[in-house]
């Protein structure tokens, strides 16, 4: 059913509707075609006029001029695919269709491509390119071929029937059009390489002038020249030869000379600034280390590359550009940066050491053991002595004040930067600075100098600097940095991505000093730049202009930094610069797409056309850039490779003799309707005056941004930041997760009010002799421990803690308010320190007297009925729990205040007295001994033993041959000279008492290993009692994870109430043990219905697990909840921009959907209104090592307030003003000095916050949480955030429901992340329940829309095929048309976007209540192979959608045949159920065997699955969405057939790809990509497997692969690699 225009007839359409037959001989045409590469725009625009006129395109070497060529080739292509006639056939020839070319006559009207080149090198090298990217036959010709001069007319014939494209040497094209072989009529496209030859006798010049241009009437085929300059040095001596010259050579070629206006002036439509020359005097600076490195360089180039072994020259030339990079550093920074780059863990000398570690340089020993070292290492040996030695020098000149710091060169730059920030002081704003060196590793270490003087220097602390490394391809020889080392690429990550954040930082004010290496990539838009500082002299002309474009803030500075005796000649040259541009920009196309018909007459446009002007911005497009700019702008809109999306025009002439133009924008344009200029005299001004009128009209629709650029293409960025509103979130809260009911409570304020709870455990073990000990002792009155707080706590469910003995309940329980004297809670104060730091002995903490931080008390409760104490035993239920003072007073007693350690009792003589005791065996210490000390030495009475100290000793021995044991009178009488006066006495059992307290989880095994643990027998006169009871420590030792536990309820508890509140929904909580349970969650899919609202209880615990990751080791994580949350929040955005934004295309929709449901929006969104960080979980807590008890600091930040109060108390007024400046100048001394007082006044800023500050200085929270050693933190990325936030949207719909979800997200308002909050909010309830959005068909014409009727009647088998029956047939005609489809003014991409989020969030869901089991990594294995587009490609196949769809696009065409040509009718439909998901098809790999694994070139065997096939499943699926009312069960019901199959046998055994299959069977495979040599634009991806046979040899497995592109060549490697495992590794058990 597709319509093809007249001049795309000759591509057949038969099977499958968009195919050939399978045996057509036709398909031989059909090769693979590359995309690899995606045009630039200044390609695109000397594409535009190549298509419209013969010309000359000028470009610089590098910028892909012969990729212009191939798009016109690929424009004109299908002129090319008929037979050549054959003359000597047409007599004998009686067929009636002869002449038609279907006979074996040919057709008489046949085309062919011709490629001339001036050398027989270029011809092989230029036919490779255009094979990879036009996908026809290409044919080279030079003198190499055999005879070719002697080739006749049959031989040529059978060429031209072979090949589409004819690549040769001009003469060859000469001689066969001269000796009438081939006519002129017959060349579609000639092409010119390196056209500016085509000049006097040229071979090329002959060509033209002596029959193409002489040739009555002149051949229609296209003139393509292609030349990098048209400047010859030799010959041109000034301007008006330069002008000249290139007049004849337009003249010659019958071609109008064309340059990219990105090459002129990118930005000519703004003001730019003159050069500002600064001239410095380097030529005296550091004389000496020159020397040295003098001598550094003739040792390195005493060698040369050639002279070394291929597997050491890399090694070689990277130590050899550091050793060349050093004097450089010296002269244009300075040798302070030199000595920085030295020293540094990642600089020169560690650089160079791992080189020489590499696995060809390292020394190896040959078979005599005999060490052998290769010729680059010995080479880099005596670098690294010299390098050694060069900072030896470096630090004596320093430390002798011998030379300055700083190049004079570098310094004069950072006095220009300080006069910057002075000038700019009244404006309030700090420029936008960017300096452009030539050297790569000089921008690296002027970055870290730049880092390291804004330390140092105050003035400079404003100055924020990124830096950007530059292009990915070589040009220059003086950059032969341009290739990184492994190393280097370790130290940046990699190029691309850092490129990418240095510039986004720029763009949003994180960093205002950008060092670049080179011109950055054109076409970026960095607004606000108003320096530009050419640090190295501009090597071209083009790095010349497009450096000055980038000032475009007024006022703007364009600064050179030129040596004295170099300025002369700079400034010549810069004076040249000037009158090239003025010359060039007669040339620079003005990228028009229709005919702007060049009239003589001389108007001034500005008056006719007034042009748009924005004020602030300073940009100004004038008439004569409007065409130019608007094509600009068509060209950003989103478009596949099959669609053109430039405008058209129609111009009309009036009955007055003016004309007028109507422009008509691409369909995906949201200004869908035409646009009407004003009558003008001319047609040129007409097209203009409909180009400034549309460009109005998109500046108003906010499609271009204030400096008139597409807005599409801009990078946004968020301009939110995370904001405090009470100072609280952005710094403590964040990584200290202190609950706002514990957090700086004034536990002494006047009223005395608390809350008081009981902490109840009861041990539920096996452990005979441990669980009567355990909470109920004999002898003390404590019945447990109790909270005390100054705020009243949520109802807390019961929860368990596992300590190694067994299993703990733990619950808490309110018993009443009450009122505390002030005078009592010195002695609750105390209790802290006595549990927490003298019984449980936690370590690195501290009491510090006053300072408001977690401020909750821990306290031991008694029993009392009628005020009267009980036993804990004899506890009666009329009764009630409260404090115990009196045995908070007995343990006062009983510590040493002197000596800070406990006083022990002795032994009672009664043994049956000390079952509740801890002992220690105090003759091991000294009498003044710390509490630290007796750690691991205490013991818990267990029970009374059998024997006494008379008895034999178990497991001891005098004679281990005897087997002999001591008594344990005997032995501690010799051991420690000890005589017992009662040895009769029984001994006691005991056990250690623990000193590991996390017991948050269980640990499999603790309570055998415990159950089997050795008990001690202790001789009880020897011991002495610990005041403390056994029973209480015991529980003592559950608190730290009781408490840490709490805290976290407590802050689950908190944020439920933000975000539920003002819901009327009551709160409450469940038994955690019962919910956290992976049980399944039924009829998941109903809470997607938009018609339920949720009105029953909210369980504000369910909150805590999507607040835990799964980092924290906890029996719950917020990983299943997050991957629900993740996809949801994907449809909400969907939905919302699809109805808010029915005149933005995809691209919009998918770009501010992106934005919506980003990690940063989501983050910026939920710590705004929720602050989200406060509560997020993401680190597992040891309570014994890292939590913070009540009342107490890590001791590390006491001492540090300690030591600052002290410096700053020891320091003159005089020393403390001084710290306000420091002078560069100054000694390091005095400068080190100064940064420690100031450091010194911070930290009292914290001491003072923490002792009596409010809570609104978050500069004292910040500085506090960075004194805070990290183990104590809980320090989280973006990232974290982000997937907490999505957890609780998961968690949310899948408990309450679709609207209480959507709820949420209007709650933190997602949808304000382009603005402030003091913008309109616009909520998403508010747009999501609206009636269902139409067909966008039903919007256009009536004569349209009639169309798109008649197109559905033969739409009818899709819906028999779906098994659904539309209720509005336009759905499904708009789910089906292309782009390219011409009759309908829409296309499917819109109900893709939507059907995308449809299908993702039925699936998730599915997975979800279907997989309890599984985990988000398996969830999302699972779904990512049921929606990838190999599954949706096999679904779309199986539907026979794809034979239905509307396009007319001959790229697409030829796509889809290539594609399906690979199977025949049987194989088709095995591929529909084959269950793989590689998306690469590669020919048998049965040719790898064992021995021999031969190279693969995949240049023409590789075939990738259409994204169009999985994008047409997702509209259709979008369109059942809208026409069944948003039905989400509906929708699941008429694709769950198409997905039934795969989800069966993918969810048994979620896929992997061959990749993973291959790194989980050889985690130490050994994987690299390297560039084709002498092709950078092919890779060859190795794979190595290794491994043992049964006689332990080691056996190693090579699988090389070529391939245009790195991931197609990796992919295929590893799938050969994982075939070849599984036919021959496994198969013999190596």
């Amino acid at each position: 059913t597709l319509l093809y225009t007249i001049k795309f007839e000759m591509l057949p359409r038969k099977n499958h509707g968009c195919l050939l037959s399978w045996s057509d001989p036709k398909n031989q045409k059909i090769a693979n075609i590359s995309d690899d590469i995606i045009p630039r725009d200044y390609q695109i625009e000397m594409l535009n006029c190549a298509k419209k006129e013969n010309v000359i395109v000028m470009m610089p070497t590098g910028s892909g001029k012969t990729f212009v060529a191939v798009l016109l080739i690929k424009h004109y292509i299908n002129q090319t695919m008929s037979d050549p006639w054959k003359p000597n056939k047409v007599f004998s020839c009686h067929d009636d269709k002869c002449g038609t070319d279907n006979c074996g006559c040919g057709d008489p009207h046949w085309k062919r491509t011709f490629f001339l080149v001036n050398q027989k090198s270029l011809v092989d090298q230029q036919a490779a390119v255009l094979k990879r990217h036009t996908g026809v036959s290409v044919g080279c010709y030079s003198g190499s071929c055999s005879d070719i001069d002697k080739w006749d007319q049959l031989q040529w014939y059978h060429e031209f029937k072979k090949n589409q494209i004819l690549v040769m040497t001009a003469m060859i094209f000469m001689n066969i059009v001269s000796s009438g072989i081939l006519s002129l009529e017959n060349v579609n496209v000639l092409i010119l390489d390196e056209c500016h030859h085509a000049k006097e006798n040229h071979v090329m010049a002959q060509i033209m002038r002596d029959y193409w241009n002489h040739k009555k009437p002149k051949p229609n085929g296209r003139v393509l020249g292609l030349t990098a300059s048209v400047i010859d040095k030799k010959k041109i001596t000034g301007l008006f030869d330069l002008e000249k010259s290139i007049e004849k050579l337009q003249n010659m070629l019958g071609a109008r000379l064309v340059t990219p206006r990105i090459f002129v002036n990118q930005m000519d439509n703004i003001k730019l600034p003159n050069p500002d020359i600064k001239t410095f005097n380097n030529d005296h600076y550091s004389r000496e280390l020159l020397t040295i490195t003098d001598i550094l360089l003739l040792t390195i180039n005493e060698y040369s590359t050639k002279s070394l072994p291929e597997e050491e020259r890399s090694t070689f030339n990277h130590i050899k550009k550091i050793v060349n990079s050093i004097p450089q550093i010296i002269l244009e920074i300075g040798i302070d940066s030199l000595l920085t780059n030295l020293q540094d863990e990642r600089g020169y000398i560690a650089e160079i050491n791992s080189y020489l570690a590499g696995p060809c340089i390292a020394p190896l020993k040959d078979k005599n053991g005999n060490q052998k070292e290769c010729l680059t290492y010995r080479i880099g040996t005596v670098v690294l002595c010299m390098l050694q030695s060069l900072t030896n020098s470096v630090i004596n000149i320093l430390e002798n004040q011998l030379e300055v710091r700083m190049s004079v060169k570098f310094y004069d730059l950072v006095k220009f930067l300080l006069s910057l920030k002075c000038s700019n002081q009244g404006d309030g704003d700090t420029p936008k600075i960017i300096i452009f060196v030539e050297r790569r590793r000089v921008v690296m270490a002027m970055f870290k100098y730049f880092q390291q003087l804004r330390n140092e220097i105050e003035a400079l602390s404003c100055l924020k600097a990124s830096y950007v490394l530059g292009g990915t391809s070589g040009g220059s020889e003086k950059d032969d940095e341009l290739y990184l080392s492994d190393f280097e690429i370790g130290d940046i990550k990699t190029v691309k991505k850092q490129q990418d954040q240095a510039l986004l930082d720029f763009r949003e004010g994180k960093s205002n000093l950008l060092i670049a290496s080179s011109v950055v990539e054109e076409g970026l838009d960095i607004p606000n730049c108003n320096v530009v500082i050419r640090y190295d002299f501009p090597p071209t002309y083009r790095a010349f202009i497009q450096s000055r474009g980038r000032a475009r803030k007024l006022p703007a500075k364009f600064v050179f930094f030129i040596a004295e005796k170099e300025l002369d000649e700079k400034k010549t040259i810069l004076k040249n610069f000037e009158e090239i541009e003025k010359l060039l920009k007669k040339y620079a196309t003005d990228q028009s797409s229709f005919d702007a018909n060049d009239d003589d007459e001389e108007e001034d446009y500005n008056v006719l056309i007034p042009p748009i002007e924005v004020e602030g911005s300073g940009a100004k497009v004038t008439a004569s850039l409007a065409i130019q700019r608007l094509n600009f702008y068509c060209s950003q809109l989103p478009k596949d490779e099959y669609t053109e999306v430039l405008p058209t025009d129609e111009t009309i002439q009036n009955n007055d003799g003016q004309f007028q133009t109507k422009i008509f924008l691409p369909k995906l344009c949201p200004v869908s309707h035409s646009v009407e200029g004003n009558a003008m005299p001319n047609k040129k001004l007409a097209k203009m005056s409909a180009a400034m009128k549309a460009l109005r009209i998109l500046y108003d629709a906010k499609e271009l941004t204030d400096a008139l650029l597409p807005l599409f293409r801009q990078k946004e960025s968020n301009t939110l930041l995370i904001k405090s509103e009470d100072g609280r979130y952005s710094s403590v809260d964040q990584k200290l997760k202190v609950p706002s009911l514990f957090w700086r409570n004034d536990l002494c304020e006047q009223s005395g009010l608390f809350y008081l709870y009981s902490i109840h455990l009861d041990l539920d073990t096996s452990i005979k002799d441990f669980s009567e000990y355990f909470v109920t002792g004999k002898d003390h009155q404590v019945s447990c421990f109790g909270i005390l707080s100054k705020k009243e706590l949520p109802d807390f469910p019961q929860f368990n803690i596992f300590p190694r003995y067994g299993k703990v309940a733990a619950e808490i329980k309110f018993q009443r308010k009450i009122t505390v004297p002030i005078h009592v809670l010195s002695s609750y104060y105390w209790f802290q320190e006595a549990l927490f730091s003298h019984i449980l002995s936690l370590p690195n903490i501290k009491m510090w007297e006053g300072a408001k931080f977690k401020t909750y008390y821990i306290l031991p409760l008694c029993f009392k009925v009628k005020g009267l104490q009980f036993l804990a035993k004899n506890s009666h239920e009329s009764g009630y729990l409260d404090i115990d003072s009196k045995f908070i007073n007995q343990l006062k007693k009983q510590w040493d205040f002197e000596n800070n350690h406990w006083i022990y009792g002795n032994v009672p003589e009664d043994l049956e007295k000390c079952l509740d005791s801890v002992l220690f065996s105090a003759y091991k210490f000294k009498a003044h001994h710390s509490n630290k000390q007796i750690n691991g030495s205490l013991y818990a009475t267990v029970k009374i033993s059998d024997l006494t100290a008379k008895d034999k000793m178990r497991g001891r021995s005098d004679n281990e041959d005897e087997g002999e044991t001591k008594t344990y009178e005997k032995y501690h009488f010799e051991k420690h000279n000890i005589s017992l006066k009662n040895p009769d006495k029984n001994l006691l059992i005991c056990r250690h008492v623990t000193r590991h307290y996390d017991y948050s989880s269980f640990k499999d095994g603790d309570e055998e290993k415990y159950s089997k643990s050795m008990s001690e027998n202790l001789i009880t006169e020897i011991q002495k009692v610990h005041p403390m009871p056994a029973s209480l420590w015991n529980q003592a030792t559950c608190l730290p994870t009781v408490l840490w536990r709490l805290e976290t309820f407590c802050l689950a508890y908190e944020l439920s109430e933000i975000i539920y509140h003002n819901s009327n929904i009551t709160l409450m909580a469940s038994h955690y043990n019962k919910y956290f349970s992976n049980n399944r969650i039924v009829h998941l899919k109903e809470m997607l219905r938009h018609d339920v609202v949720y009105t029953g209880e909210i369980d504000w615990f369910e909150t805590l697990q999507a607040l835990t990751h799964q980092a924290c080791k906890e029996p719950y994580d917020l990983e299943r909840f997050e991957f629900l949350g993740d996809r949801f929040l994907k449809m909400i955005a969907t939905l919302f921009y699809y109805r808010t934004m029915p005149d933005k295309h995809e691209g919009w929709l998918s770009k501010y959907r992106s934005q919506l449901i980003c990690n940063q929006n989501l983050s910026v969104r939920s710590c705004k209104i929720i602050k989200l960080p406060r509560f997020v979980l993401n680190k597992r807590i040891d309570p014994s090592r890292c939590w913070i008890p009540p009342c107490h600091l890590p001791i590390h930040l006491t001492n540090k307030l300690d030591e600052a109060a002290n410096l700053i108390s020891e320091s003159s007024s005089s020393d403390l003003d001084a710290i306000r400046n420091i002078d560069p100048e100054e000694s390091s001394d005095k400068i080190k000095m100064k940064k420690v007082l100031r450091d010194a006044q911070k930290c009292l800023e914290v001491k003072d916050y923490l002792l009596n500050g409010s809570d609104s200085n978050p500069e004292a929270l910040l500085k506090l949480c960075e004194m805070i050693p990290d183990e104590y933190l809980q320090i989280l990325q973006m990232k974290d955030v982000a997937d907490c936030m999505e957890a609780l949207l998961g968690l949310c719909v899948a408990k309450y429901g679709y609207r209480k979800a959507v709820d949420l997200l209007d709650k933190i308002k997602i949808t304000t992340f382009q603005g402030s909050d003091t913008d309109k909010v616009e909520l998403i309830n508010e747009h999501i329940y609206q009636p269902t959005p139409k067909s966008q068909i039903s919007s256009l014409p009536e004569t349209t829309k009639s169309f798109a009727m008649s197109r559905y009647a033969s739409l009818k088998s899709v819906e028999k095929c779906i098994n659904y029956t539309f209720k509005d047939p336009l759905y499904l005609v708009e789910a089906l048309t292309h782009a390219s489809f011409p009759e309908i003014d829409t296309c499917y991409q819109r109900l893709e976007f939507l059907g995308d989020a449809v299908l993702d969030v039925l699936m998730v869901f599915h997975i979800f209540e279907d997989q309890p089991e599984y985990n988000q990594g398996q969830m999302t294995d699972l779904l990512a192979s049921l929606v990838c587009n190999t599954t949706l490609s096999k679904i779309c196949t199986k539907l026979n959608l794809h034979q239905s769809i509307l396009y007319n696009s001959p790229e697409l065409y030829n796509v889809l045949a290539r594609f399906y040509i690979n199977f025949s009718e049987e194989d088709l439909e095995k591929w529909c159920t084959d269950l793989s998901l590689e998306r690469v098809f590669v020919g048998p790999v049965a040719n790898d065997i064992p021995g021999q694994i031969p190279l693969i070139d995949l240049d023409y065997t590789v075939v990738q699955t259409p994204k169009i096939l999985g994008d047409i499943v997702e509209s259709v699926i979008g369109a059942v969405y809208l026409d069944s009312g948003e039905d989400m069960n509906c929708v699941w019901n008429v694709i769950w057939p198409w997905f039934e199959y795969f989800y069966n046998n993918y969810s048994q055994s979620p896929p992997k790809n061959c990749k993973v299959l291959v790194n989980e069977a050889y985690p130490s495979l050994e994987r690299k990509i390297i560039s084709y040599p002498g092709d950078s634009y092919r890779y060859i991806a190795t794979v190595t497997l290794a491994t043992r046979d049964q006689d332990n040899n080691m056996n190693k497995y090579e699988f090389k692969t070529i391939a245009r592109d790195q991931d197609t060549a990796m992919e295929v490697s590893y799938g050969r690699a994982w075939h070849f495992h599984k036919k021959y590794l496994i198969k013999n058990n190596c």
